[in-house]
């Protein structure tokens, strides 16, 4: 076989190898599919419930008061509500949650099942927010944060404190 002809039969081989090559990242299984939370929120499920974008926005400052941000989806094939029923901030240790807000009942969240209205958003353009205070925690630390609801269960959720700035500047508590 003439030189140009291997050259020739060389370069198509390695550009039909490249698509194989580089679909080693691609896929649910992928590395880049398994990774931890990242910071711009973290997500976790209970159940027919997702929780999803779980950001802790800490106070100014020295302040130890914070607010939690993300969402909520009711995956419920029966339909069946749900209610968040407390959080709790199990470590690091001392924090307090308070769930409050305009369309907040006796303290709890009410959360659809599979109508429009199924998403639930906490602490950013919401009517609900979970409010921290004795949180002594720094930018960028993680926090252990239970979710329990009414019928799903709990759920700990591994959840990064930012600070108020960016595109969390102006979040914060409903109060202090």
């Amino acid at each position: 076989m003439p030189r140009t002809a291997w050259r020739r039969t060389a370069a198509v081989l390695a550009l039909a190898l490249v698509p194989v090559l580089s679909a080693c990242s691609i896929g649910v299984n992928a590395g880049t599919s398994t990774q931890g939370p990242s910071g711009n929120g973290a997500s976790a499920d209970v159940g027919a419930m997702q929780l999803r974008g779980i950001t802790i926005v800490s106070g100014a400052g020295t302040s130890t008061n914070a607010t939690i941000i993300g969402t909520i989806v009711n995956t419920s094939p029966t339909g069946a509500d749900d209610v968040l029923t407390g959080v709790t901030v199990v470590d690091p240790t001392g924090a307090t949650a308070t769930i409050t807000g305009t369309s907040v009942t006796s303290g709890q969240i009410p959360v659809p099942a599979n109508r429009p209205t199924s998403a639930v958003r906490i602490g950013f353009n919401a009517d609900y927010h979970v409010d921290l205070s004795g949180l002594r925690i720094d930018p960028t630390a993680f926090a252990q944060v239970q979710f329990t609801f009414q019928n799903a269960g709990t759920v700990v959720v591994p959840t990064m404190a930012v600070p108020p700035t960016g595109i969390y500047a102006g979040l914060g508590p409903l109060q202090g």
